[in-house]
């Protein structure tokens, strides 16, 4: 039963970051335009009878910068934060699946690699908007919460880069390389989102 629910688990993890790869649920798959980090976002309005609810499009409608207010502006913060948090603990686990896959002999090399590297090229994407955020003007605190985030972001990096390692190379010193940094990222998010304590 256990081994039923763990392949089930994967499954829908690579599912879901085929799909994010793939780029399922980012856009029309008519445009071609991807947005910038620091793009406003434009507020969607209502679509009417007869408008583009035949296409199914929503209708943008400008309107002024974003935000309007500190209240929104601390809203915005701390959504991107709670996000992000999402993301680490979710690329954590996902980290810790792939490996416990390959050991278990439910993923050959090839396909073992393949699905990491997509785990950490989301990741790629989460830092470079962590690093757009990170040229806007913050206080204090959110800076020191964008570092803490950041500073995840890179310490799962290097966790799937020493389980790549030790995959290469077999070698008992790269498996517990990648066990100590697998810790340490755990602590991280621990400390990071209050989970353990």
């Amino acid at each position: 039963m256990k081994s039923a629910l763990r392949k089930l688990l994967l499954l829908i993890s690579i599912v879901l970051m085929a799909s994010a790869a793939s780029g399922c649920g980012t856009g029309s798959a008519k445009s071609s335009e991807t947005p910038k980090p620091n793009d406003p976002v434009p507020e969607v309005a209502e679509a009417k009878e007869g408008d583009s609810a035949k296409t199914n499009q929503a209708v943008p409608v400008k309107t002024e910068e974003y935000p309007k207010s500190a209240q929104e502006r601390r809203q915005l913060l701390e959504t991107v934060g709670a996000l992000t948090a999402a993301n680490c603990y979710q690329t954590y686990l996902n980290i810790g699946f792939i490996a416990d896959g390959k050991a278990k002999g439910a993923y050959i090399d090839r396909d073992a690699n393949k699905v990491l590297d997509s785990v950490l090229s989301l990741l790629n994407s989460v830092e470079r908007n962590l690093a757009a955020l990170g040229k806007m003007d913050l206080d204090k605190q959110d800076r020191e919460s964008l570092e803490q985030m950041r500073d995840l972001s890179a310490l799962l990096r290097v966790q799937g880069k020493e389980l790549q390692a030790y995959w290469d190379s077999g070698k008992e010193e790269d498996a517990a390389k990648y066990d100590n940094t697998r810790k340490d990222s755990w602590a991280a998010i621990g400390k990071l989102t209050g989970i353990g304590r």
